[in-house]
Parts: structure tokens; sequence; C-alpha cells
């Protein structure tokens, strides 16, 4: 029997399937790659097993790998070119892996609340057809009525109230800092000599406001956020972000296809 290839099951804008995406493409493993659109995607991910609710996923036929960061995981598993291994040697493990999980729970979900923040209450047109990208034409439909219910439950998950966007405003710019102050001293990569998943991860979640030109899925933001992207624009790691995709990320042409 012939192997299955993977599916990677993703919405389209979000920066966590954007670092899973990259993962896939650096390892050059094929994959399709479909879009559910929120609140579908928690019965269909009940439907293939999964025990989360949460994109992205990958489908590979015989599991499902849940999270970005079990997604790097499996793709090391799955590569034939060892060179390019984004794990760390083992003296920069440590190191590497807090930077991951920092960026994974204070980056990545702050740049996440400060978006929905300033878009979802009144701006949510915005979002929608960015989240919906790529997805079936039924799913969309899905997607389409359940959104008054699905947006008010995005919401309350990520604690969308007045002063959120203030809040997550303020942890990204320290979290900046903490990354300005580390590239201080010329260094290209956060850890070693060479790209790793530290970089991969900080670079995809900061995509959204670097805006490189490799980054292909965008939202059209409302003029707050363009403020803060021409505000960090000049910053040394959002310059930082852009050349470690100029660099690193390539997409492969991509197979899409609805299951």
């Amino acid at each position: 029997m012939a192997p299955v290839e993977p599916i990677l099951v993703a919405f389209g804008i979000s920066h966590f399937c954007e670092k899973a995406r990259w993962a896939l493409d650096w390892h050059r493993i094929p994959y399709s790659e479909i879009s559910w659109p929120p609140g579908v995607h928690r019965v269909l991910l009940k439907r293939y097993g999964a025990k989360g609710s949460s994109l992205p996923v990958v489908l590979d036929g015989e599991n499902v790998i849940e999270g970005s960061g079990a997604i790097i995981d499996w793709t090391e598993s799955k590569a034939e070119d060892r060179t390019r291994s984004l794990n760390p040697r083992i003296d920069d493990l440590a190191e590497v892996r807090e930077i991951e999980r920092r960026a994974d729970e204070v980056i990545g979900v702050h740049v996440r609340r400060l978006a929905y923040a300033e878009t979802l209450p009144s701006y949510s047109h915005l979002v929608k057809p960015a989240l919906f990208l790529r997805s079936s034409a039924w799913h969309r439909l899905l997607g389409h009525l359940m959104w008054p219910v699905t947006r008010q439950a995005m919401m309350r998950a990520y604690d969308i109230r007045p002063g959120a966007a203030s809040e997550s405003r303020a942890e990204l710019e320290a979290e900046l800092d903490w990354l300005d102050a580390k590239l201080s001293d010329g260094r290209f990569y956060l850890v070693g000599d060479r790209f790793s998943r530290a970089d991969l991860t900080v670079a995809s979640l900061l995509a959204g406001f670097a805006r490189p030109e490799q980054l292909s899925r965008r939202m059209t933001p409302p003029d707050a956020l363009v403020a803060d992207i021409e505000r960090w624009r000049p910053r040394p790691v959002m310059q930082w972000v852009v050349e470690q995709y100029r660099r690193h990320r390539n997409p492969r042409e991509e197979v899409h296809r609805t299951v």
C-alpha cells in the first residue's frame, strides 16, 4: 500500500499554523493543506479522534499530531536530510526549548489576543475571510452560519474586553525588548550558529507584524494594527524576522484539497 500523504489542517492566517507549515516545508515533506473554519473545526477534530480542540494538526493516516511544537517533532522524525535538523546540539537544547516555550506561551498568545482585540469587536469582517481561507464551500457555509456564535466564543476564549489590546500590546513590547537585547551582540541565530526551532518559532509568530515578503497569508489590518506594524518595523527583532524569512523560508508549491 502506498504511504498516505500527510494533511495539514490549519486556519489560514494563524501564526501557529505558519509555524507548523514552515517546519513541513523546511524538511521538504510532501503534504496537502486544508482549512477548517473556527467553530466547525471542533466538530471535525472530534471526528478524527483529536484530544484537543485547536489547530494546527497533521493527519498522517494513522495519527493526529496536535500543536505546532508536536508537528515540529513529527517532521524531525520524518526528515530525510539530518543536516537540516531544527533541533539544536545537546549543549543548546535547554535554551532553545525555553525560547520556544516562551515564544509560544507569551509572544504567540499576545500576538493573537492583540490582533483579535483590535478586530473581533468592530472589524470582524476583516478576520472572517482570512480565517476561512481555502475552506471548502460546504465548510465555509457552515462557518458563516456559525460565525455570530463563534465570534462571541472567540472573544470569551481570548479574554477580549475593554483594555485587552493595551494589555497585550504592553506584553509584546516587553518581549520585543527582550529579543532586541538578545540580538544586540550581533548574533544571527537566537542560539548557537545554525537555524533551529527557536528561530523558526519566534520568526513565524512575529511574522504578521514584521510582514516579510515570503509570508503569503495575510489579513488586512485595521488602523490600530497598522500603527503597531509601522512603530515596530525598525526594531532589530523585526528586521531579524524579515531576514530569517528571506534566508530560510522558501515555500514549495502547495497542493490543496478538501477532506
